[in-house]
């Protein structure tokens, strides 16, 4: 009798350790699949060769106290994402579909420290899914100086079409200056970077003028190139030709901006 209550006391805790076992292995797995690793381009990735997290987005109706909230957000999706290195985290926002491709509202990123990088707000048509055009918060004020047969000094603005991506591409407006038979005259300038790690393309044109520069950029923060620029008629002086060498300098409270430096 003694030894079949012993029996029975081994078969049952027996079980019930399969049982704990299988609860914190089926808990595991599904902890690794509510788990999306992405590279340092924001592509998915496995976790051996990503840089950030993101822990499957729920909607925010199924947030406790969401009930406190106006109906617009109740059906959106919370997106955190994560630094991987450290767990800190890196962005914080809502959006209308779960992959975090439509934002509305305010969005935050971070930087590693936990110090906030960027603050933006995100509307939407009142009619439709598309986000309406909206000017980057946060424009990026540009010094330029080229010399081709005389020097030109610019100033202006810069807007960065792309700044989600490590490679950026700015379009910027000015107005510049430049001296010719000893008499000032007033450029207007409009021209496009593609920025690519340490690279950068630029084109660009005036009233009098086109010309286009490649060479090496410094965090985007300065841009030093070499190239061409080509008059549209000979006859009509300021005359801007020949082989150019550009400099650039940017200044923004955006960080993105600018090429970040990863310590690994």
């Amino acid at each position: 009798m003694q030894t079949n209550k012993i029996n029975n006391l081994r078969r049952n805790i027996t079980i019930n350790f399969l049982l704990i076992t299988i609860l914190l292995i089926s808990s595991k797995i599904s902890a690794q699949n509510d788990t999306i690793f992405f590279d340092q381009n924001w592509k998915k990735t496995n976790k051996e060769t990503a840089l950030y997290y993101r822990i499957k987005p729920l909607q925010n109706k199924d947030k406790p106290g969401c009930w406190l909230q106006s109906k617009k957000y109740r059906s959106l999706y919370i997106i955190k994402d994560y630094y991987l290195k450290d767990n800190t985290l890196q962005f914080e926002g809502y959006s209308k579909d779960p992959e975090g491709e439509h934002l509305i509202g305010n969005a935050k990123w971070f930087s590693e420290d936990g110090n906030l990088i960027e603050s933006r707000d995100f509307t939407y048509k009142q009619n439709g899914d598309s986000p309406g055009f909206k000017i980057p918060e946060w424009p990026i004020l540009f010094v330029d100086y080229k010399i081709a047969v005389k020097s030109q000094f610019t100033g202006g603005l810069e807007f960065c079409l792309d700044c989600e991506n490590k490679n950026k591409l700015f379009l910027g407006v000015g107005f510049g200056v430049t001296s010719y038979n000893h008499t000032y005259y007033g450029l207007p300038d409009f021209h496009l970077s593609y920025n690519r790690e340490i690279l950068f393309v630029k084109s660009g044109l005036s009233d009098k003028h086109a010309y286009a520069l490649a060479g090496v950029t410094l965090l985007n923060i300065i841009d030093l190139g070499f190239g061409y620029s080509q008059p549209f008629n000979n006859d009509k002086i300021p005359v801007i030709k020949g082989f150019t060498f550009g400099t650039t300098f940017r200044f923004s409270r955006n960080q993105k901006a600018y090429t970040q430096i990863r310590v690994m």
